[in-house]
């Protein structure tokens, strides 16, 4: 099968997952423009202050490609997962990889403003005798600069998009600052190639745990199937209930 014809084929299945996305948008947008109204009819004044809108041309090209990246991702179930280059946040000219130990290595690659690494953090503290913890901080999904997402304190930040490492390491070392992550785990930062991201199709963000250098747990694409519960689940059938 030649090229264009894998593309068009990739093309066809994730037609109906970009459009389900942009729908999902696009009734989120109607909903926040409908209270809007209703509270500017009720008081006079429209609460909370304008707030961006999901649903932009910044905002279709990003859906888009993160269907793409999870299309053409490197990583796949059962086989030798991809040995990305990371670097870590305390030292800007070490390198290392997201492998551990050949026991278990858990994986997620995360944003800034990402409301669930409270639940990571439970993880870490509770399998951490089991198992190495690696937080991989990729590219910002929702810049300040870009495609902004409307706030959800307290976990909201503004950081524009990464122009430089220098810029990626400090919006890295800000969220390790908002969110104390337990000794047991490390932050480190992708390149700015995003090898990492593309490597397993994270786009916004992925949870993958390693066994003897080879993928044995693959969660879905984010933020809709980006699912914590179905890894403890995995953690807890495989290593017993904390």
């Amino acid at each position: 099968m030649g090229t264009l014809s894998v593309d068009l084929l990739v093309t066809l299945q994730i037609l109906p997952g970009f459009f389900s996305n942009c729908l999902f948008f696009v009734l989120y947008d109607s909903v926040v423009l409908v209270k809007r109204v209703v509270s500017l009819l009720s008081s006079g004044s429209a609460a909370g202050g304008p707030r961006p809108r999901m649903l932009t041309s910044a905002g279709v090209r990003s859906i888009w490609n993160s269907f793409l990246l999870d299309a053409y991702k490197q990583v796949k179930l059962g086989v030798e997962a991809p040995n990305s280059k990371v670097v870590k946040i305390a030292d800007v000219s070490s390198r290392c990889h997201g492998r551990a130990r050949d026991e278990c290595n858990l994986l997620d690659f995360e944003s800034s403003n990402r409301p669930q690494l409270p639940i990571f953090r439970r993880l870490v503290e509770e399998f951490s005798d089991v198992a190495d913890f690696l937080l991989v901080y990729i590219d910002e999904a929702h810049p300040s600069d870009g495609w902004a997402a409307p706030p959800m304190p307290p976990y909201s930040f503004e950081v524009r998009k990464h122009r430089s490492l220098d810029e990626r390491l400090l919006a890295a070392r800000n969220l390790l600052e908002h969110f104390s992550l337990p000794p047991q785990c490390q932050l480190v930062a992708d390149c700015m190639d995003n090898n990492a991201n593309v490597a397993y199709g994270v786009a916004y963000e992925r949870v993958c745990i390693v066994q003897q250098q080879k993928v044995a747990y693959l969660g879905g694409k984010g933020p809709f199937f980006y699912n914590l519960k179905d890894v403890r689940r995995w953690l807890e059938r495989r290593y017993g209930t904390r």
